[in-house]
């Protein structure tokens, strides 16, 4: 019975690991794809918000629990801060994280409707490497300079982001998780159902 439960428990790891992977590589690779050009960098959180969805719906049917999504929510924030980032990014991804937790925790991760809206909070966990850009406004231009960016970027960015585009994008966010998540349940209904997501 130990062993049974010790293999169950070690299978689950190895899939939060490698959910928790897919998902820091999605957020690479957009983000990879989205840098160099200012709209689509604002357009970031919004994008790794649909096409995570599918991951983050995948992996609380293999390593449900409050591990795999509080890791997932902060790991890209301590990628940030490791990449030379402004060192803010882990005072949004933590609560983030944690309410993304909560959430899914009501419906026992079993529950789609909770698992979605515990996604759209989750999704916000980027949001630590935007908000320099409101509230510390000149030193983020200045290191986004420092690091390599042009000024057409710079200007670009700076003049695209009155206060009120922050809870714009936030908002436009939780709308692409939810889309992201009526995709996943559109085409991934049979295995969620399989695994007990109703």
């Amino acid at each position: 019975m130990d062993n049974q439960k010790n293999t169950k428990s070690s299978r689950g790891a190895i899939a939060a690991g490698l959910f928790i992977a897919l998902y820091l590589v999605t957020y690479v690779i957009i983000g990879a794809i989205c840098m160099p050009v200012a709209v689509l960098f604002l357009l970031m959180p919004e994008l790794v918000a649909f096409f995570a969805a599918p991951i983050y719906h995948t992996m609380l049917t293999k390593a449900p629990g409050w591990i795999s999504i509080f890791l997932a929510a902060v790991i890209p924030s301590l990628f940030l801060i490791a990449t030379g980032h402004i060192p803010i990014a882990p005072l949004v991804a933590v609560p983030a994280g944690l309410i993304a937790v909560l959430l899914a925790k009501k419906g026992q991760y079993k529950s789609f409707k909770w698992n979605a809206i515990s996604h759209t909070i989750f999704s916000l966990n980027l949001f630590g490497g935007f908000l320099p850009i409101w509230v510390m406004r000149d030193y983020f231009f200045q290191r986004t300079l420092e690091g390599g960016m042009s000024k057409a970027f710079c200007d670009t960015v700076r003049s695209f982001t009155p206060w009120w585009v922050l809870p714009v994008m936030m908002i436009a966010t939780m709308l692409c998780s939810l889309l992201g998540s009526l995709f996943t349940k559109k085409v991934l209904h049979k295995r969620l159902e399989k695994a007990g997501i109703v």
